[in-house]
């Protein structure tokens, strides 16, 4: 299937593919992907670009290496993004990431986090959803910004004010953190429909979830 209907069908539209000619436009450290004519050495590039978190999202690694078909960029609503594509029992799925975060550094993600959205993506979001993948930090909200409709008594169980979600698995269920206290965040599940689980291990439930959004 030829790349801008695979765009399309996972809902991307009016996207350019870019290619070596358009290197002043893009982030340096994704020349690489512009200049590399191989498919292959694109996804070993891929693989060593996320080398600082292999141990953090085994998991999304392992797709990486089992269903990554290529890697390209493209001009998308006026920014150049990086497209992942992935094909999976015959069928083709896209995730998008944003160039690294470089200015106006959200002081509110904590460390390993914040070395994700400055060094690897602001954002990395499956086509489709617009979830299923690590936010952009322009849409980053704290809990309290949203009317959830749960009992008082579960509203009460954190700070809302203070909790913020950076993924959504697009079956109400949302990866957060609470800075109550600044110095020790906490990361906890909250839920549309149910209590919330608190203090869950960030990056399991991160890898765990994106895992689950390719294969099941």
């Amino acid at each position: 299937m030829e790349i801008n209907r695979i765009l399309e069908s996972n809902g991307i539209y009016g996207a350019r593919i870019l290619s070596s000619c358009d290197c002043t436009a893009v982030p340096e450290q994704w020349h690489p992907i512009l200049r590399e004519e191989d498919k292959g050495l694109r996804k070993d590039f891929i693989l060593d670009y996320w080398k600082p978190f292999h141990h953090l999202l085994p998991k999304t690694i392992k797709i990486f290496e089992q269903y990554l078909a290529d890697a390209f960029l493209i001009l998308h609503d006026d920014q150049v993004k990086m497209a992942y594509l992935f094909l999976i029992d015959n069928e083709h799925i896209i995730y998008v990431g944003n160039p690294p975060k470089t200015d106006n550094l959200p002081t509110i993600l904590p460390g390993r986090l914040l070395d994700f959205y400055t060094h690897i993506h602001d954002g990395w979001l499956e086509g489709i959803s617009g979830g299923l993948g690590l936010l952009p930090t322009e849409n980053i909200r704290f809990l309290a910004e949203s009317e959830w409709g749960l009992p008082d008594e579960m509203l009460q169980l954190v700070d809302l004010s203070r909790t913020y979600y950076v993924f959504h698995n697009g079956g109400g269920g949302f990866l957060c953190i609470n800075i109550e206290e600044a110095e020790k965040p906490k990361s906890l599940v909250w839920w549309t429909t149910e209590q919330p689980k608190l203090d869950v291990d960030f990056w399991s439930f991160l890898d765990a979830w994106i895992e689950i959004g390719f294969l099941y």
